[in-house]
C-alpha cells in the first residue's frame, strides 16, 4: 500500500478508509455514533479532530479491521498527532 502524500493533499487510502469508517458499522457503539454524527454534520475544528482521533482509535481496538487499514489508521492517527494533516483533509 502507498503512504505517499502529493500536491493535491492527502493520500487517497485516508480518505477511503476514513470514508468507510464514517459510513460503516465499525467501531460499534453509541459513542462512535456520536463521532459519526459530528464528522458528517460539521463542527469545530477541534470537535472535528477529537471525533476523528476517537473514531479512528476506536477502529484500531476492533479486531475485525483489516490489517491494511491497520496500516493505514495507524498512520493517520500520527499525521493528526503531528498536526501535518487536519481532518477537514480526510473527512
Amino acid at each position: 500500500m502507498d503512504f505517499d502524500m502529493d500536491d493535491d493533499g492527502p493520500d487517497l487510502a485516508y480518505r477511503e478508509v476514513v470514508r468507510r469508517l464514517v459510513r460503516g458499522d465499525l467501531p460499534r457503539g453509541e459513542r462512535f455514533d456520536a463521532c459519526r454524527a459530528v464528522l458528517i454534520n460539521g463542527g469545530g475544528s477541534d470537535t472535528k479532530f477529537q471525533a476523528l482521533c476517537l473514531l479512528l482509535e476506536g477502529a484500531l481496538a476492533d479486531p475485525s479491521l483489516a490489517i491494511d487499514d491497520t496500516q493505514v489508521v495507524v498512520r493517520l492517527l500520527k499525521e493528526l498527532a503531528r498536526g501535518t494533516l487536519l481532518p477537514e483533509e480526510v473527512v
